[in-house]
């Protein structure tokens, strides 16, 4: 799968074989942090504010890997915000991602908060995915997210 390789590529995973990457997995919050972590700082040239604080009461049982992309995520401005765009304390780390959450972190990935402020929160993001060919199904928002489908975004979205 060329999405796989991408991703590999990248570093987006670092799981070695297709075949061992769940692919067909869905997506929880703590990876999605650090895949779009490295998708913003590698492809987009992102930089984290690093004077921003991020402290998540619920991460304290996780690893340090996984804080500290979380800690990035926020940091970049991607992922600290609820849907009414209010700073939030808990990350939710082990909560599975939707796709109107990944579409809304993705858009802002690409466009900074140039489409926030849609009611619902994803909606003006998501039809700007679909416009720019990125994404090409926004109707089913409540979905939970494959990895290999946010790979194969994250693919599209540089091309």
């Amino acid at each position: 799968m060329q999405a796989y390789t991408y991703a590999y590529k990248i570093g987006i995973t670092t799981i070695s074989s297709i075949q061992q990457a769940n692919m067909t997995g869905t997506l929880i919050r703590k990876h999605f942090a650090k895949m779009i972590s490295i998708f913003a700082i590698k492809q987009i040239k992102s930089t984290p504010n690093t004077w921003l604080i991020c402290n998540f009461t619920d991460m304290d049982d996780e690893n340090t890997e996984m804080k500290f992309y979380v800690k990035t995520a926020c940091q970049l401005g991607l992922m600290w915000l609820d849907a009414k765009g209010v700073p939030v304390q808990t990350f939710n780390p082990n909560e599975e991602v939707t796709r109107a959450q990944f579409g809304t972190v993705l858009s802002r990935t690409l466009r900074g908060n140039q489409y926030n402020g849609g009611e619902p929160f994803y909606l003006l993001h998501l039809n700007a995915l679909q416009k720019a060919l990125i994404m090409k199904q926004i109707d089913t928002p409540a979905n939970k997210e494959l990895r290999w489908y946010v790979m194969l975004m994250l693919m599209r979205s540089i091309q």
